[in-house]
């Protein structure tokens, strides 16, 4: 029977070791997920401050070169943008298979707990019964040995 415990135990370690490593797996990807939208603010926000600059250079004096400039460099931030869009998207979809994988780690923890708690239970039970057992021997042999003094007295 000790051996039985020790597997179940030895599982139940196993079990949530993977849920730790799933967990730190899921919050990876969502530092990952944080770390690239962070990257897309800052060129959005470069893509802004660069057309305003492309308006103010306009409104100053007219040169094509620098305004096409501006342009390509607003192109430029705007298809990283795009790129980043997407892969902030792949990013998501890669944290939600993790965040999945990490319920059914969950879910497998709890089902080994759950098999360790009902161990636990019928042993208590087989420990209750038979303590039981042992204290209905104790008062029948006390009464008997009442009933035999009670027979010898008469």
């Amino acid at each position: 029977m000790p051996r039985k415990k020790d597997q179940i135990e030895v599982l139940l370690r196993i079990r949530r070791r993977q849920e730790d490593l799933k967990a730190q797996a899921l919050a990876c990807a969502q530092r990952e997920v944080n770390q690239a939208e962070r990257e897309r603010d800052m060129i959005v926000a470069d893509q802004r401050r660069t057309l305003r600059e492309a308006v103010l250079a306009s409104r100053e004096a007219l040169d094509a070169r620098k305004l096409l400039r501006f342009r390509q460099h607003e192109r430029y931030l705007a298809r990283l943008s795009v790129e980043k869009d997407a892969a902030i998207g792949e990013l998501r979809q890669e944290a939600e298979g993790k965040r999945q994988e990490l319920e059914g780690a969950m879910k497998h923890r709890k089902m080994v707990e759950r098999l360790v708690e009902r161990r636990d239970e019928a042993h208590q039970q087989a420990l209750r019964k038979t303590e039981q057992k042992q204290t209905d021997e104790v008062a029948a042999t006390k009464s008997a040995i009442k009933r035999m003094k009670g027979r010898a007295e008469s």
